[in-house]
């Protein structure tokens, strides 16, 4: 699943003193900000972004921003070259220029990624003066 974690304690080096009202403004604009950068085919990975919000034991808010489709982490992260075989027919089945192409194995290139969640984190932390590092 392709996520982004706004987490209070890792990041009070880079967000000191916010609170817990600021933190869910700043998630809220972060998965706003993903919705709009969010590739589109069918609308369904963009309508599935949502945040969750929690508190640990220790009574720290967490806001996780990200999407249960099962491809949201192939689109953001991107895939390396793969095969494709047909899991419950003999030979796989798709459209290309309109006709209807058969055939027993694929030989995907792969995707390109495009980190919309990582994007979206720079764009409105970077907006708001804060030093967001990579470290899922």
């Amino acid at each position: 699943m392709a996520r982004v974690r706004l987490d209070r304690a890792q990041l009070t080096r880079t967000i000191r003193g916010a609170s817990r009202s600021e933190l869910e403004t700043t998630a809220r604009q972060v998965m706003n900000r993903a919705k709009v950068l969010a590739p589109v085919d069918t609308g369904r990975l963009r309508a599935s972004i949502r945040i969750e919000a929690r508190r640990t034991l220790t009574l720290r808010s967490v806001f996780t921003i990200g999407s249960d489709v099962e491809y949201a982490q192939m689109v953001h992260d991107g895939t390396r070259p793969h095969i494709i075989r047909p899991k419950r027919a003999q030979a796989l089945r798709f459209r290309i220029g309109g006709r209807i192409v058969y055939a027993k194995v694929v030989h995907h290139p792969g995707t390109k990624a495009r980190p919309f969640l990582d994007r979206a984190m720079r764009e409105i932390a970077g907006g708001k003066g804060y030093d967001i590092r990579a470290g899922r």
